[in-house]
């Protein structure tokens, strides 16, 4: 028999959740957000400070006798695999990982956290536009209720919490990803994504607010859940896995379709809090990932900090990173993200003085007009209607270009 080849770096042993002492050192667990009077998880739901999360009895999947026999609820889409042996390779803050035979894997996760995975999967056009492209698709997806529950990818090798990896190397890949289902896209929704940043900022009570115009070249992608957490290598070369929406997103704010910048500025904010990356870096990860992309997401206004661009995701990105940190009582990553916060403020700034020329914009246009009227209505004469109408303009233009050239560069 062959041995399945799988890499884990932070390895977590098996706990039953059966437990509650020990439930409470489960990664899965929301130790950070549980209330006093919250019911126990066999009740098929948990009461926390930002909702209720639903829960199901996850423990069966944990042996091979649940494997056996497709389960009665719910829905199976693609092949159900065949089942031996079950071993739990790790557990993380999304649920567990475990290996089925020598070439698949499944992600079971506790909570009902939407459809993102069976919703993708069973749109035939998504999966052809990936075929050949570094991320791993389930091959099956057990979803019951519009909450997938199971998902098995064909993964001989995995990687878990690895770090020693090219991210300019994987940031290429992810702009492959995000060229082939371009032509899915959506035309930007400016407002939802706004409201997106205010329900975080809402729950989290965080004390900076942003919000950004996005430019038409700022689109809408399918959904695809990718980060570094999980990989899958094959020989020398790592590929994404498809996975679940975070238990963060699914508490704290509406399920939307997100521009490719947002993937990237998530896995931007992995390799930031975990090793450090400087404006070199930022800049490298961007231009790689960019190199693959669609060449309307290089557009100036797309990458414009003006009109959100990288830092309004990379803030949307940290703000998430704060509501895990909340969520799982993990005071590390929480003083990162805040200390980031913190920072952010000088950006704001420095936007907020740029406001002050784009209004120097509009006054020198209202300046002109009125210039325009006091000829016609002959309240002065032609020669300073003239005058001041093209000094106005001329501020106008002055204070536009101005605006424009001190745009913060987007890494």
């Amino acid at each position: 028999m062959v041995t399945p080849k799988y890499v884990v770096d932070k390895h977590r042993s098996f706990v039953w959740w059966t437990c509650p002492a020990v439930m409470d050192e489960s990664p899965w667990w929301p130790v950070g957000i549980i209330t006093e009077d919250s019911e126990s998880f066999d009740s098929g739901r948990i009461q926390t400070v930002f909702g209720t999360l639903e829960t199901w009895d996850f423990t069966q999947c944990l042996s091979a006798e649940w494997w056996h026999t497709q389960p009665q609820d719910g829905t199976v889409w693609g092949q159900w695999p065949k089942v031996s042996t079950v071993e739990v390779l790790s557990q993380d803050r999304k649920g567990y990982l475990i290996r089925l035979n020598d070439n698949q894997i499944a992600r079971i996760t506790p909570f009902a956290l939407g459809n993102d995975l069976s919703r993708f999967v069973q749109y035939r056009p998504w999966i052809e536009a990936l075929q050949g492209l570094a991320v791993k698709l389930p091959s099956m997806v057990y979803f019951v209720e519009n909450n997938d529950r199971v998902a098995v990818y064909d993964c001989p090798e995995l990687v878990i919490g690895k770090s020693d990896f090219d991210g300019d190397k994987l940031a290429s890949n992810l702009g492959s990803i995000h060229s082939a289902l371009n032509e899915f896209a959506t035309p930007n929704t400016e407002r939802r994504w706004n409201d997106r940043l205010k329900d975080i900022e809402s729950e989290l009570k965080v004390t900076t607010l942003w919000r950004a115009p996005h430019s038409e070249y700022t689109v809408g992608l399918p959904r695809l859940n990718l980060d570094l957490a999980i990989l899958s290598k094959q020989e020398d070369e790592f590929a994404f896995i498809a996975d679940t929406r975070s238990p963060v997103e699914h508490l704290l704010c509406q399920a939307d379709r997100l521009p490719g910048l947002a993937n990237l500025m998530l896995i931007e904010q992995q390799i930031s809090f975990a090793s450090g990356m400087n404006e070199v870096a930022r800049k490298s990860l961007l231009e790689a990932w960019l190199s693959k992309a669609p060449n309307s997401y290089a557009h100036k206004k797309a990458t414009s900090t003006l009109m959100g661009g990288p830092w309004i995701w990379r803030y949307h990105a940290v703000l998430l990173a704060l509501g895990e940190a909340r969520i799982y009582g993990d005071e590390a990553l929480g003083k990162k993200a805040q200390n980031w916060l913190n920072d952010v403020s000088r950006i704001q700034a420095h936007l907020g003085v740029l406001r002050l020329w784009k209004s120097g914009l509009w006054g020198g246009i209202i300046g002109a007009v009125i210039a325009f009227f006091a000829w016609r209505m002959e309240s002065v004469s032609p020669t300073i209607a003239g005058v001041s109408g093209a000094l106005c303009l001329f501020g106008a233009l002055a204070c536009n270009m101005i605006y424009w050239a001190k745009d913060p560069q987007p890494y």
